[in-house]
């Protein structure tokens, strides 16, 4: 059958199938600069802040019960932890009666001692 197509037929074949090519380049190209439009977003946007405070929650039994204040860079907050306000903190230490961590001092920076 392709013995009786003119040469002109198989070109516009050939075009045809060239033009389908380039459309999923195109759209394969596009695709990509969006991914790295995005990673690029990504890497520019900055994380969370670190919360300056948080709350230790010890969990025993039926209830959890508040352990101890911490900074908020101090690893040593064992169970869970909350982030707190300055205030929250604060309020913590003075009033609710919750100890603060020995290693972290955070009562040294809130002018608590």
């Amino acid at each position: 059958m392709s013995e009786n197509m003119s040469r002109l037929d198989r070109l516009r074949i050939v075009r045809e199938w060239q033009a389908y090519q380039l459309g999923r380049t195109d759209r394969t190209i596009a695709e990509l600069e969006q991914r790295e439009a995005a990673a690029a977003r990504a890497a520019r946007t900055l994380p969370p802040p670190e919360p300056s405070w948080k709350l230790s929650v010890l969990r025993a039994g039926a209830g959890a019960r508040p352990d101890a204040v911490h900074t908020g860079d101090c690893g040593m907050g064992g169970g869970s932890t909350r982030p707190m306000t300055r205030e929250q903190a604060l309020r913590a230490l003075t009033e609710d009666g919750i100890p603060a961590c020995p290693y972290c001092r955070p009562d040294r920076d809130l002018g608590v001692l």
